[in-house]
């Protein structure tokens, strides 16, 4: 025993813990060989006696159970004659399989001969019974049950139940001999329990007390420096792991003393930290009985409620005290729940102070901290927020009046959207019709012409203001469908090519051979922002090419407009993007509102991506941006382009309802309508508009939404409710309105509405919807083509030639954008090409386009 306390304590446990496990090894194994041959003899107990009792049973059950039952069944009429067979064959099966096997294992017996002399009798009786059986219920299938087969059940379970005797009294037997036998082996069993036990916990007591003693030792050592005794305790000699802890216990203790130093030093200059900053530091100790004390509290305490902290030593709730009596239930249930909880604690309200009438707002921290006495210990500060409540009740009133402004802005635009729309939706629509008729002069059309485009500018930038409205507002919407990407480049370069041409540029498409020939995405936006960026791109480039790149990488599709213009300096760059902001190095911005890059950059963004910028002064400049846009399916194609001039041979006969408040309006659209042969109904409002619908039930419905007595929405609603109550077809109503600002596609859709068209629209946006609508083919034409015009050099040519007054006349009405003036100066000229160039680029806007080419003189 000596030498085994002078080992390590690691090998003491490890040679203690392998003699109990030895010990409690071999007490298991004891109880295993002992519970292994009761589980022998258990299963030779089944095998011998129960097992055969068993295949008795079997053969008992398939004669007076099952083939009985059959029989019974079938003659009652309760069971199929085919169903009875089957049972008979299976039964008969069984009965002979389970007698077999019962009869190999048992010696020759007077019981076992007529056991088998009375299955030879059955099986006789089965060939019997399965000539009976088909014949379903039948008088001999009664007496042959009755009569034949129930006599010879009796007799074969009396001969089986003798068996079965002998089997039980042979079982019982050997089962009393089987619990005898255990009871025997339990006792072995518990014996050689109870003395591994018995080792195993004297080898352990006596392994334990060893270690209790030398504990014992150690923990006194360490009570002596808990209780702060940081003296070096006595180690004995020897190398054991308890010796070992004595000695690190004593380096402990020096690096405490160590510590204890530094940490005074430590509290020394935090508290100094404490009383030099601005607000409140405290220490609140409370009691779970009520009781509260402060063991610390900053000088700042002074300034913020005019009297010394040592107020709190004779009444301890007196910050309590001074919160406003409005915020004090608050403070406390919020003290209450952070108590109960042991979460910090930050809470805000008002609280006086000593100075007369001095109310200021206040945020109390606090962090708890368990005492081992029960009590709570909060860490705390105590900050005067009454500035920044100021600052914040100003920024509140400020962003109050804020919302109020950006809503009657939106109300004025919804407004203003509706007022401007509306005429103009006259102006545009009687322009179309106008130039519908063929017996018009050539004057008139070229009057009607710049009709249409100053009214096309307008409503662009009518649409710009709104656009920009909407994306203040957070208005836009993301709409993405499948579109052919290959038209829809080909377009926004169709619009670009005549103005490049004009000015000598050389208009490029570069495109990634991988790019999908459809796409999904939002195919109005991404034209929108393409467009725009085409054009300021040929606006600004003199000289060069420009260049629309396209490229592709998995699922994100990259857009580069890259042109050789004169660049953009830096300062611009920086301001590029902000509404109504120009550029300031090109001589001359006429054209637009100064939102174009503005509202792109805001759709790109709203699409997934990101418009960038770089460009060089006379380097020209690159916009980019990328945007996730998956592969789609081929979208729906709409056929025929050009100008409507009527329905398509074998179309049927539509009838359509105009619902407008104003005249102009349902005129307008009707004349459209009834100009390609619709037959066309109208009503002023949507009282009106229901009673005609229940009358002549057209097919399409055009419904204005703002309007008098019945607004557009009151009379779909009552158009929808009588189409669900008969049970009748679908009505196809388009809202129209010039109202856009505050309606979107998806809340009317909801509404009941099959499509929206906004007010002014444009021919070829009306018979979209219809054929999209009703599924109508239209014959169309495409415009002819003006003549040839001319290049830039021949047009800067002949302006060069012309009187200096009349070029100075000219040049001061595209500076002060008088297109009206520039327009009948172009008519005064003498050449047609000369005029009919001008006249195009004017009414084309392309203001300093023109202005370049007065300023170059061509080379003779």
């Amino acid at each position: 025993m000596p030498r085994f306390r002078q080992r390590s304590l690691a090998t003491q446990v490890r040679l203690a813990l392998g003699g109990l496990a030895l010990l409690t090894t071999l007490g298991s194994l004891g109880l295993l060989l002992l519970a292994r041959r009761a589980t022998v003899e258990a299963v030779e107990v089944y095998r011998g006696r129960l097992l055969p009792i068993q295949q008795l049973m079997d053969v008992a059950d398939a004669y007076t159970v099952d083939i009985t039952f059959a029989l019974r069944g079938v003659r009652g009429g309760q069971m199929a004659p085919a169903q009875g067979l089957d049972v008979l064959s299976r039964s008969e099966a069984r009965a002979l399989r389970a007698w077999s096997r019962f009869k190999g294992s048992r010696p020759p017996s007077a019981d076992l001969e007529a056991a088998e002399a009375s299955l030879t009798r059955f099986r006789q009786l089965d060939r019997e019974l399965e000539a009976l059986l088909p014949g379903g219920p039948s008088p001999q299938l009664g007496i042959f049950g009755d009569a034949v087969w129930m006599p010879e059940v009796a007799a074969l379970s009396l001969h089986l139940q003798r068996l079965r005797e002998v089997e039980d009294h042979q079982a019982q037997v050997l089962i009393q001999e089987l619990e005898l036998q255990s009871r025997r082996t339990t006792e072995w069993g518990l014996l050689l329990l109870a003395s591994v036990l018995a080792l195993t916990l004297g080898f352990g007591g006596a392994f334990s007390a060893r270690l209790r003693r030398d504990t014992r030792r150690l923990l006194a050592h360490l009570r002596r420096v808990a209780d702060g005794n940081f003296e070096a305790v006595p180690v004995a000699e020897g190398g054991g792991e308890l010796v070992w802890a004595e000695r690190e216990l004593n380096r402990t203790v020096a690096r405490l003393r160590r510590l204890m130093a530094d940490l005074q030093d430590q509290e020394a200059r935090y508290r100094l930290l404490a009383e030099r900053l601005p607000d409140v530091v405290y220490q609140a100790q409370a009691w779970p009985d009520g009781r509260r004390r402060w063991p610390f509290v900053s000088p700042q305490f002074q300034r913020f409620y005019g009297t010394d902290g040592s107020v709190l030593e004779e009444d301890p709730d007196y910050s309590l005290h001074k919160i406003h009596p409005e915020d004090r239930p608050g403070f406390v249930q919020a003290l209450e729940e952070a108590s109960r909880r042991l979460e910090p604690l930050d809470w805000e309200g008002r609280s006086f102070t000593e100075r007369p009438g001095e109310l200021k707002w206040v945020r109390v921290r606090r962090s708890p901290t368990p005492q081992a006495d029960g009590s709570v210990l909060w860490d705390g500060v105590l900050e005067d927020i009454t500035k920044l409540k100021q600052s914040e009740e100003a920024l509140r009133l400020s962003e109050a009046r804020a919302q109020e402004a950006t809503r009657a802005k939106s109300a004025f635009l919804s407004n203003m959207s509706h007022e401007l729309r509306t005429p103009l939706n006259a102006i545009l629509g009687y322009a179309q019709l106008m130039n519908r008729r063929k017996d018009g002069s050539a004057e008139d059309r070229d009057q009607l012409a710049r009709i249409l485009g100053a009214g096309e500018h307008l409503l662009t930038l009518i649409n710009d203001v709104l656009s920009l409205s909407k994306i203040e507002s957070g208005g836009l919407e993301f709409r993405g469908a499948p579109f052919r990407v290959g038209p829809l480049l080909e377009s926004v370069l169709d619009m670009q090519r005549p103005r490049a041409q004009a000015k000598g540029l050389e208009l490029k498409l570069e495109v990634d051979p991988s790019l999908p020939a459809n796409l999904e995405g939002d195919e109005a936006k991404l034209r929108q922002v393409l467009v725009n960026l085409l054009g300021n791109a040929v606006k600004f480039t003199s000289k060069g090419a420009v260049t629309l790149q396209v490229g592709c990488q998995s699922s994100l599709v990259s857009f580069a407009v890259v042109d050789t213009g004169p660049g953009i300096s830096n300062e611009d760059q920086s301001r590029l993007f902000q509404p109504f902001y120009q550029a300031g190095n090109h001589p001359v911005s006429a054209e637009g509102t100064g939102l174009g890059l503005y509202i792109s950059r805001s759709l790109v963004r709203l699409m997934g991506g990101d418009l960038t910028l770089q460009s060089r002064l006379g380097e020209g400049s690159c916009f980019r941006f990328s945007l996730p846009m998956p592969e789609g399916e081929a979208p729906l194609e709409v056929q025929g382009r050009g100008q409507v001039l009527g329905l398509a041979p074998g179309q049927r006969e539509v009838t359509m309802l105009v619902v407008d408040d104003r005249l102009e309006n349902r005129d307008l659209l009707a004349q459209m309508l009834a100009s390609v042969g619709f037959k066309v109904l109208s009503a002023a409002d949507g009282l009106e508009a229901v009673d005609i619908w229940r009358r002549s039930r057209p097919e399409l419905i055009w419904m204005d939404l703002r309007m008098p007595r019945m607004s557009g929405f009151e009379a779909l609603q009552i158009i929808r409710g009588q189409e669900l109550e008969a049970g009748g077809g679908h009505t196809f109503v388009v809202a129209i309105s010039a109202s856009v600002i505050d309606l979107d596609r998806e809340t009317l859709r909801q509404s009941g509405f099959d499509d929206f068209l906004g007010k002014p629209f444009m021919e070829a946006q009306l018979f979209e919807v219809i054929g999209r609508l009703l599924g109508l083919a239209f014959i169309t034409r495409t415009p002819e083509p003006s003549g040839p015009a001319l290049s830039s050099q021949d047009l800067s040519r002949g302006l060069s030639a012309q009187p200096e007054a009349w070029r100075e006349a000219l040049r001061e009405a595209l500076l002060t954008g008088d297109t009206e003036a520039a327009l009948s100066m172009a008519e005064r000229l003498d050449g047609p090409s000369l005029a009919q160039g001008l006249r195009q680029l004017i009414r084309s806007y392309k203001l300093q386009e023109l202005l370049d080419l007065m300023n170059h003189r061509p080379q003779e």
